[in-house]
């Protein structure tokens, strides 16, 4: 499936229609919650992005000491994910509101914005994926500022080089990474929180692997192209891969590479499923704990990041809440 022409999600949504809807619907990267009449972090009251098609408040329980750790810890990879993708389609978080990002720590390793052409293979309609992608993440921040209240973290330092420069030629590889240990880290944290936060976490989840299985397929349409691939992250990753053939499709993705981490070829021990499916057990996403996320989050490229550690990676001076060590 991987060419050296861009495959678009749509192939029958040219340039225009894509630009009439964004237009119609007013949602560039700047007025997307503007042109809802929404300000400040009273936007997380009435709208929490991807988790309801209307603005009628969804019911979450005002985090306990056990749940205000876990929903920092998340809001943390919220802020990772915001930030990423507000400089791939402008500039520092800016909207709603500064409050946003009151008290942040550094950001270094920002990428320039992407633009149409930019490497020459860059089309309008990922580039208006990922002004979405920014829009949900930013939703993402004021519902999880919304439910904490004044126990909300501030965004950490960040650095978004941590896996190498951001480029044209390896955004969507990194966009996809960052997506799949939010996948990941949601469904691992959804069984230490009141059904309420649950149901509030299991629709972010929802919008998450939205977000991951849009730029897993980009990244296999365009791997000779814009996605540079990178290492699987752990023994839980399945790289985005075409298999290749009718016959190794009907069977499903391996632990070496499929169009979704699904694969049936057994868990590793330390995955969570490990002790709640049987072996081999296909059809499921995984899970990770919050000692295998930041594993990710501090490591590298090539190497995850040893027991103990408390920083590095994306976050150099650690994630903020009590949930900060390997």
């Amino acid at each position: 499936m991987a060419s050296n022409e861009i495959e678009t999600l749509d192939p029958a949504a040219t340039v225009d229609k894509l630009n009439k809807i964004a237009a119609d619907r007013a949602l560039d990267r700047r007025h997307f919650i503007t042109a809802l009449g929404m300000t400040g972090a009273v936007a997380g009251a009435a709208l929490m992005s991807g988790c309801n098609a209307t603005t009628t408040p969804i019911a979450v329980t005002t985090a306990g000491a056990g749940q205000t750790n876990i929903l920092n810890f998340l809001l943390n990879l919220e802020y990772l994910q915001a930030t990423l993708y507000s400089f791939l389609t402008g500039a520092n978080i800016t909207s709603p509101s500064a409050a946003l990002t009151t008290n942040s720590g550094a950001i270094t390793g920002a990428p320039a914005a992407l633009a149409v052409g930019t490497p020459t293979q860059m089309s309008q309609q990922i580039i208006d994926l990922l002004n979405e992608m920014y829009f949900d993440e930013v939703n993402h921040v004021i519902g999880l500022q919304s439910v904490l209240g004044s126990v909300a973290v501030p965004r950490p330092a960040i650095n978004l080089a941590a896996f190498g420069a951001i480029t044209g030629s390896n955004a969507l590889s990194i966009a996809r990474l960052l997506e799949d240990v939010g996948v990941t880290a949601y469904a691992g944290a959804i069984a230490g929180l009141s059904t309420s936060n649950a149901t509030y976490s299991g629709q972010v989840l929802g919008v998450e692997s939205f977000h991951s299985g849009a730029l897993r397929l980009l990244t296999i349409q365009n791997s000779t192209t814009i996605a540079t691939p990178l290492l699987a992250l752990d023994g839980l990753d399945v790289t985005p891969d075409d298999l290749g053939s009718p016959s190794n499709t009907a069977s499903g993705p391996t632990a070496s590479g499929g169009f979704f981490p699904t694969y049936g070829g057994g868990y590793p021990s330390n995955s969570a499923y490990a002790t709640t499916l049987p072996a081999g057990a296909a059809g499921y996403a995984y899970s990770r704990t919050t000692s295998q996320v930041l594993a990710i989050l501090y490591g590298s490229a090539t190497a995850l990041a040893t027991s103990g550690t408390s920083s590095g990676g994306f976050f150099p001076s650690g994630v903020n809440g009590a949930i900060t060590t390997i």
